[in-house]
């Protein structure tokens, strides 16, 4: 039960540098230098590391269904956020009550929908597979019983 606990926690640590990852497409950081050197070497070695640990502590059926919940829920998450932001940038009463000006960086958004989409089309793809593959063998094997 305890490393259960660990590797979900573990999950939820590498869905965070999803999330991250994510939020990092979305900005337009033209004076900082390479963002995919940022993406690659900053948030996907740990994404990668965290997601290792948790699945060697989860006692999953197999990799495939925990990897594919943390790559879309990740993604849905930075949807979310990236609609707050949407909303913040457009309302007139926020700009009022609120410098809004330093939200302008959040603007490159054909390369945050496609990392979003290519997280998120994985992930319920390894999800989908491996349900229908498990309800396939669960037929395979009342068939055979």
């Amino acid at each position: 039960m305890i490393r259960n606990g660990m590797g979900i926690f573990f999950f939820i640590v590498s869905g965070l540098f999803v999330y991250m990852i994510g939020f990092l497409a979305f900005l337009d950081l033209s004076d900082v230098g390479s963002k995919k050197f940022m993406i690659m070497r900053g948030f996907s070695i740990p994404l990668v590391i965290f997601h290792l640990i948790g699945l060697a502590f989860y006692r999953g059926s197999n990799w495939k269904i925990p990897t594919g919940i943390t790559l879309f829920i990740g993604g849905a998450f930075n949807i979310l956020v990236f609609i707050v932001m949407f909303s913040i940038k457009s309302s007139p009463e926020m700009a009022e009550v609120m410098d809004t000006s330093s939200l302008y960086a959040f603007s490159d958004y054909l390369s945050g929908f496609t990392v979003m989409a290519i997280f998120m089309g994985v992930g319920a793809a390894l999800y989908l597979l491996e349900k229908s593959a498990s309800k396939s063998r669960q037929s395979d094997a009342s068939a055979v019983a």
